[in-house]
């Protein structure tokens, strides 16, 4: 009986705090306004309530645990900080539409997508520029318009898995891709 009451309490806690956030009224330092996707933009607590502010509309329902990209999502979003762009969600999902109630209206990153590859890409490439990309080893330039970005970049991580890997283990990388695309035309011209 107190296991329950106290897994009530903790949920009813939990949830008069997430309300509190989503619209914005709650007491001076009751809560940390601090998640890791904005820490690293505001450095006062007026700062952080304007991110949150800004981002409120996706965080109201991107808190849900039944969604893919979850809160986990928002708040790991730390890495692509900007002074530009701060790290509002819809600098790299597109402006405010009509989601939810059109999908097609929030850039989602992936190739089932309504939204071109390009498109999708020159997102990411407004702040990673071509010129920066280039100067490390660059394969990007072969993959640029058929590729998405994300297709090897984890966009929702403190980091990217692909970045720091040693050259020979990422060739290994293509080559599972690319041996793919080898036997699917081996495939097809048998047939």
């Amino acid at each position: 009986m107190v296991v329950i009451f106290g897994r009530f309490l903790f949920q009813l806690l939990l949830c008069l705090t997430l309300l509190s956030l989503l619209l914005g009224s709650y007491p001076a330092g009751s809560i940390d306004l601090k998640p890791k996707a904005f820490s690293s933009q505001a450095s006062d607590d007026a700062q952080m309530a304007v991110l949150i502010k800004e981002n409120k509309r996706c965080i109201r329902c991107h808190h849900k645990p039944r969604l893919i990209k979850g809160i986990e999502a928002i708040t790991s979003v730390g890495v692509h900080a900007s002074s530009d762009f701060y790290n509002n969600c819809t600098a790299c999902h597109g402006p405010k539409g009509e989601h939810p109630k059109r999908s097609d209206a929030i850039i989602s990153y992936k190739i089932q997508s309504e939204i071109s590859v390009f498109t999708q890409n020159k997102q990411c490439i407004a702040c990673h520029s071509p010129d920066h990309l280039r100067s490390s080893e660059w394969t990007h330039d072969v993959h640029a318009t058929k590729l998405l970005c994300s297709t090897c970049h984890s966009l929702h991580r403190e980091f990217d898995p692909i970045i720091g890997i040693d050259k020979k283990i990422r060739i290994g990388l293509c080559r599972t891709c690319h041996e793919a695309i080898q036997r699917a035309l081996k495939l097809r011209l048998n047939n």
